[in-house]
């Protein structure tokens, strides 16, 4: 198990490299000049070039990418960073301050809203799913996969606004704009990043549970005689939970990415709001250090739902255990053969 921890652990580094380069190339081809952003109107070309060449913008893009891995040394200290494998992607150039320190302030903000949206989700998604499964064909299963349809289909800022025109505007009831200091502000954004999610689980623990109910333990559990909610319970549902499981860490991720729309609806101060600021403003530092950091959330949360498999299913864990046992007499014998005379 801790030798499958290594490898993934390593996977991870080509991964967030990946991301980097095309986050970095839509970056660099993207119109717009940040140095004649952070000038004024009226500034001259040579200001302009002065201020690219102290930021480094008018290297080639392969140096400006080394300079984003390895750090920068510029003429002046203003524009300076170590790169980002010492975490130190420089200052924004809007709010002069350190991109990641600006996204260490924000995310426990998208972390709550996430969260909460998670926990719908998931307290909707499943007994729904269940109920679905096991009354296959009736009303209330017609009516879960219409919603469930839905709610896949909905657009998180139609939603979004649509939410706020019915509690907002009309009833009263909840603040259009999102405040994490008030508790009942984020109950609309939560509402509206819980519905794609809702309905993506939903969907998946119904299809995983129908297939559960199909095997043969089951028909054996029920000829023994066990009652139906034991049946569904201890048997069909913890067999049903490893499809569903993925999904959920799919959507973990996808649920910080899909902040990005519902925060700027709502006006949530998040990651999102920042990736939305730092692309109108084509603030580079700040865009890559936001997608780098949910790239890196988003592959941990992978990383955390396969090891959530050993404890689900023991049979996974088993597998495991046999790759391991069969790892060790591989190097065994070849240890074996090296020092047979």
């Amino acid at each position: 198990m801790l030798r499958y921890l290594f490898h993934r652990i390593l996977q991870l580094i080509p991964v967030i490299l990946g991301v980097t380069l095309i986050v970095f190339t839509l970056t660099y081809i993207a119109p717009g000049d940040p140095a004649r952003l952070l000038l004024p109107q009226d500034a001259s070309d040579e200001d302009v070039a002065q201020l690219k060449h102290a930021m480094g913008l008018d290297r080639s893009f392969f140096v400006q990418y080394y300079h984003f891995l390895f750090g920068y040394d510029g003429p002046g200290d203003s524009f300076d960073y170590k790169g980002l494998f010492a975490l130190d992607l420089g200052r924004s150039y809007v709010s002069n301050r350190p991109v990641f320190g600006t996204i260490l302030e924000r995310f426990p903000n998208t972390v709550l809203l996430s969260t909460v949206a998670l926990c719908l989700s998931i307290l909707v998604s499943i007994p729904f799913g269940i109920i679905s499964a096991t009354r296959q064909y009736s009303k209330i299963d017609m009516v879960v996969t219409v919603l469930a349809l839905v709610g896949i289909s909905m657009p998180a800022f139609w939603l979004g606004m649509l939410l706020i025109w019915i509690f907002s505007v009309q009833l009263k009831l909840f603040p259009s704009l999102a405040v994490p200091s008030n508790p009942l502000s984020i109950v609309l954004p939560a509402l509206t990043l819980a519905a794609m999610s809702t309905a993506v689980q939903t969907r998946m623990t119904r299809s995983s549970m129908l297939e559960v109910l199909r095997q043969d333990y089951i028909r054996t559990a029920r000829a023994k005689g066990l009652d139906e909610r034991v049946v569904i319970r201890k048997h069909a549902l913890r067999n049903a939970l490893i499809p569903v499981v993925t999904v959920v860490g799919i959507q973990v991720g996808q649920l910080l990415v899909g902040a990005v729309l519902t925060e700027t609806v709502f006006s949530y101060p998040g990651i999102g709001t920042i990736m939305v600021d730092a692309i109108n403003r084509k603030d580079t530092p700040q865009i890559l250090a936001s997608v780098v950091f949910m790239a890196l959330i988003f592959a941990l949360v992978n990383l955390i739902v396969d090891i959530l498999y050993a404890f689900i299913d023991p049979r996974i864990k088993a597998q495991y255990v046999q790759a391991g046992i069969r790892k060790k007499r591989g190097l065994f014998h070849a240890i074996s053969r090296k020092t047979t005379p």
